[in-house]
């Protein structure tokens, strides 16, 4: 029995999952990821036609490091299917040719919108991370938003501050952390976004 067929054995004898598994090796995820690249591709496109040729650095595509970025990306196609996230990837792509990213890491954003999740990335969105609303309010955050803070805060998107200690009843109670947007993490969202600092009034 060659190994294929013995692969294509063990798999349908599975129990529920077993059908849907060999459906997904025997074309699903290939034209899934077709549908993910073109989102993708189509994403760039659009980013790219609305900074228009003024704003771009053409040669760039034809770079090394645009290869490197293309190639991080594409990897994590396999295993990313939502659609904002996807998007993301397109902006990434474009903006990266963009003369406001001329100076920037590239790399280095690529490889933190890889490991986030869309819930870290609407979590670094919130409003409620920017200007003085962090240091002006006392912020009660969920614990999965702490879990999101956390990873954000590790890959500096987002910076912590401790609160006074307070008094209560005669005993101190340990100081309240805030979270706001670091400078990396508003540049990061710009890198992703589909409208970059150039184009803010």
């Amino acid at each position: 029995m060659s190994n294929t067929l013995a692969l294509r054995t063990a798999l349908a004898g599975i129990p529920y999952a077993g059908s849907a598994i060999l459906e997904i090796l025997n074309g699903f995820a290939q034209r899934r990821n077709q549908e993910r690249l073109n989102s993708v591709f189509d994403q760039m496109t659009n980013r790219l036609n609305q900074l228009g040729e003024e704003k771009l650095d053409r040669e760039y595509f034809r770079s090394e490091e645009f290869q490197s970025l293309l190639f991080l990306l594409l990897e994590r196609i396999h295993t990313t299917h939502d659609s904002d996230k996807l998007r993301m990837f397109g902006n990434a792509l474009a903006n990266s040719s963009s003369l406001d990213f001329k100076a920037d890491d590239k790399e280095q954003y690529i490889r933190v919108l890889r490991e986030l999740s869309l819930s870290d990335l609407n979590i670094l969105n919130d409003g409620r991370l920017r200007g003085w609303f962090p240091f002006a309010h006392a912020i009660e955050y969920a614990p999965g938003v702490m879990v999101s803070l956390s990873r954000l805060q590790g890959m500096g998107l987002v910076l912590e501050k401790l609160g006074e200690i307070e008094m209560r009843f005669g005993w101190s109670q340990p100081p309240k952390k805030s979270f706001h947007i670091s400078e990396f993490g508003a540049k990061f969202l710009d890198f992703v976004s589909g409208q970059a600092n150039s184009d803010k009034s």
